[in-house]
Parts: structure tokens; sequence; C-alpha cells
């Protein structure tokens, strides 16, 4: 029985849109984290259009399109999660050989597993923190005594999770 995995290269990160695709991909979502994740498909446009939340270890069949990027969020503070250690997922077109005619192929549904990325202990530190004190953000960061890199890393992230939660809000 014979598998075939058509990849097509991957487009370049500025180029994170949806582009004009026939070729069908099906998908099966399964968020292996233990964390919420919000599905969100990039448009024609490069815009995130949330598709869906998926529990930890729920799991969502998708037909989507080569050339159709979808990325992944920690629903909460908005961090990006991967699948295959990219946190962007470009679809394939998976098939295999039909076994009573080695002719033709037959579309089948490919399993993805949306995963936390790998980081760092300072990075994973840093944003384990940051959720910790994300509500009381202002007073806590005048008072840490830390190194000023270090306040300003968790600066960042805290700036990250305030949009990212600014822009669900929105929605």
């Amino acid at each position: 029985m014979a598998l075939e995995v058509v990849s097509p290269p991957e487009p370049q990160a500025l180029e994170l849109a949806a582009q004009y695709s026939v070729e069908k991909s099906f998908v099966f979502f399964v968020n292996s984290t233990t964390r919420s994740v919000n599905l969100y498909w990039m448009d024609f446009n490069g815009r995130q259009e949330l598709f869906q939340a998926l529990k930890p270890g729920a799991g969502i069949k998708i037909n989507t399109y080569v050339k159709h990027p979808w990325i992944f969020r920690d629903k909460v503070t908005g961090e990006r999660m991967h699948v295959k250690n990219k946190d962007v997922f470009w679809p394939q077109v998976s098939r295999i050989r039909d076994a009573a005619n080695n002719a033709l192929w037959i579309s089948f549904r490919k399993l993805v597993a949306i995963h936390l990325p790998i980081r760092s202990l300072r990075s994973k530190c840093l944003w384990a923190y940051a959720e910790q004190i994300f509500e009381n953000r202002t007073e806590i960061l005048d008072q840490l005594i830390i190194p000023q890199t270090v306040k300003c890393d968790l600066k960042h992230i805290l700036v990250m999770i305030e949009k990212h939660q600014k822009y669900a809000s929105m929605r």
C-alpha cells in the first residue's frame, strides 16, 4: 500500500495569507496541550479568522485547502502553539493508493497534533510568571528586583497577553 504526501514549498512568513487553491486537504486537528487553544485560518488578506476553540484533548475534522495556512493560539494568553515544531500549519494533500485499483489514489484525513512550543527554560519561566502576575502586573513589575533585561522581556510578554485579550474581547 503506497502512501503519497504532496508537500508544496512553504511560502515565506511575509506571505502568511491564504492563496487560491483547488487542492483539497482533509485534516483532524487534535489539541495535545493542557490549555484551550484557538484555531485561526489566515484569510486571503492575512487576517486571523477565529475558526474554533479546542479544549485540551479535543479534536475537530476540517476540510481545507493547500496554500491555506492555519495558526493556533493559547485562548487566554495568545501564545502561539505549534504543529510539528512550527508555528504555522500549511495543509498538504494526503493520498493513499486504492487497493482495488493501483492506478487510483484516495485522499485521507491527516492527524495534526497541536502542541506547546519548545522553548528555553528562561522563556518558559517568563511566560509562566507573566500568566501569574498579569492581573496585578503594574504594581508587581515596579516592585521586582530583577535584571533590567529580564524585566524588559517580561514586560514584552505581558504586552502580548494584553493585546491578545483586547483583540479577543472585540470579537
